[in-house]
């Protein structure tokens, strides 16, 4: 795939991961469990859109979004400056129903031709629909609307404490042309993060659990040559 046809993340370490970034206008699940880093991993692609001519929609349907950018700002101190200036928006969505979600998810991406979305998290969904195939149909629609608006879509999901798999309903990731997964691996007494691309559709990628972490100043960073436990322990 050429460089071209490629949207560069801005998170350190990660675009070696995926071997030169992710695919443009691919939608993406960036899943994982709670505090894993998906909100700080989805908000740095974000960001580093806005500041190069590739504006960005954090849809957030939980957490407030002066919330969110309270947190942001501890990695990212210019987020503030990002949204006055236009070029990133987040917006908070109130969960009235499936069609008032759709029509803000455009609304919003039109007012600023966004290139670059994210919504956290589709899990919430299930208030919509009665059944796991109508809130697959609902996650197909929704990648639809970022797919006509040529954006790099990313869908926030969450892994479930215990259970081995990558989603709440077993078919986000079916819906999405690449899968990441980002995790808090329990060591001895600490936990350590790691991140794995399971799937990109129509690229070679890396498919090991990659160790990262979360600076003050710099968010997250991947570390792509480096071994879970044994170069994470010894760095």
């Amino acid at each position: 795939m050429e460089s071209s046809d490629r949207v560069v993340s801005g998170i350190e370490g990660f675009d070696e991961v995926t071997k030169g970034g992710i695919p443009r206008e691919d939608i993406t699940l960036v899943t994982g469990t709670p505090g894993a880093g998906k909100t700080t991993f989805s908000l740095q692609f974000l960001a580093y859109g806005a500041r190069h001519g590739e504006n960005g929609v954090y849809f957030t349907l939980e957490e407030s979004a002066e919330s969110i950018i309270k947190t942001f700002s501890a990695f990212d101190p210019g987020i503030r400056d990002l949204i006055k200036a236009g070029s990133l928006r987040i917006v908070d969505v109130p969960l009235i129903d499936y069609d008032a979600l759709k029509q803000t998810i455009t609304t919003e991406i039109e007012s600023i031709n966004a290139t670059r979305v994210a919504i956290d998290s589709i899990t919430y969904l299930q208030m919509f629909f009665p059944d796991i195939m109508s809130i697959r149909k609902g996650i197909m629609e929704i990648s639809s609307i970022l797919r006509m608006h040529k954006c790099a879509g990313f869908l926030i999901g969450e892994i479930p404490y215990g259970e081995n798999k990558l989603s709440s309903f077993g078919v986000e990731e079916f819906a999405a042309d690449a899968v990441i997964a980002l995790y808090l691996i329990e060591r001895q007494d600490t936990f350590i993060r790691a991140l794995r691309v399971v799937k990109m559709r129509g690229t070679d990628h890396l498919t090991k659990f990659c160790p990262m972490e979360i600076v003050n100043g710099k968010g997250l960073i991947v570390y792509p040559n480096a071994e879970l436990f044994t170069d994470v322990e010894n760095r």
